[in-house]
């Protein structure tokens, strides 16, 4: 009976576990370029080889292409591809993300809402506008110049196991030992293409999402249902003992 309540307990944890992956994604839905984490479950084996409970593992990070939307803000860019914009933190660490909501700044470099700037790319003073073209060539108009002025080169990034990269909490992607070292291309190579005026939209399907929360509600309920059959049941032992 004991091992009754700790299976059906662990069933709630996992049940618990899963719907707080859930949560998490929703919660990012509108953040540019955020990848949606599965969280997957192993089973706790007795020596007669059945399972008694489920723990769940490291959540798996998915890098399936997000909706890109329109914007047409020329700052916003999109990857369409598997690539990823290489960034320089405000603490100078290289590091990867799919986000493209960029800003210029005062220096004419393109930077992130957490003030990670874009490598590869310088716009000089007085620039009124930039375009970027299909290999990741930045053009840019300055007031009173005839004609665009080069202003660098967007290249991206590609890992062989895009699973393997840590999310820090400036919410950008650090390359780790599972993940392997980055590898360049142009934009329209292997890594992807570049789009202008496009924002790359968190690959959250939020239907499947609500699904996922029903079935787990319900796995949960039925546990807890377990649990207090169980506790049901050692109470009338209990009794028929002391009777």
């Amino acid at each position: 009976m004991n091992r009754t309540l700790a299976v059906a307990a662990a069933g709630m944890n996992t049940q618990q576990a899963l719907l707080d992956s859930i949560a998490a994604n929703l919660a990012n839905l509108d953040v540019p370029g955020y990848r949606v984490t599965r969280t997957d479950f192993s089973a706790f084996m007795n020596a007669q080889g059945k399972a008694v409970s489920s723990e769940s593992g490291d959540p798996e990070r998915l890098f399936t292409q997000g909706r890109l939307d329109l914007t047409d803000n020329p700052h916003d860019l999109a990857i369409e591809g598997d690539g990823f914009f290489a960034v320089v933190t405000a603490a100078g660490r290289r590091a990867f993300t799919r986000a493209g909501n960029f800003s210029p700044d005062a220096r004419g470099r393109l930077r992130l809402p957490n003030g990670a700037m874009l490598e590869g790319v310088a716009l000089p003073p007085g620039t009124a506008s930039f375009t970027v073209d299909e290999r990741g060539k930045v053009i840019a108009f300055v007031a009173g110049r005839n004609g665009g002025t080069g202003a660098g080169n967007i290249n991206l990034a590609s890992f062989i196991n895009p699973s393997g990269l840590r999310l820090e909490a400036d919410g950008l992607f650090h390359p780790t030992v599972s993940s392997g070292s980055p590898k360049s291309g142009r934009s329209g190579s292997a890594q992807g293409s570049i789009k202008q005026r496009y924002l790359e939209r968190a690959n959250v399907t939020v239907v499947a999402a609500m699904m996922a929360v029903l079935a787990a509600q319900r796995a949960y309920e039925a546990n807890a249902k377990v649990v207090q059959a169980a506790d049901e049941m050692l109470r009338l032992a209990n009794n028929l003992e002391r009777g």
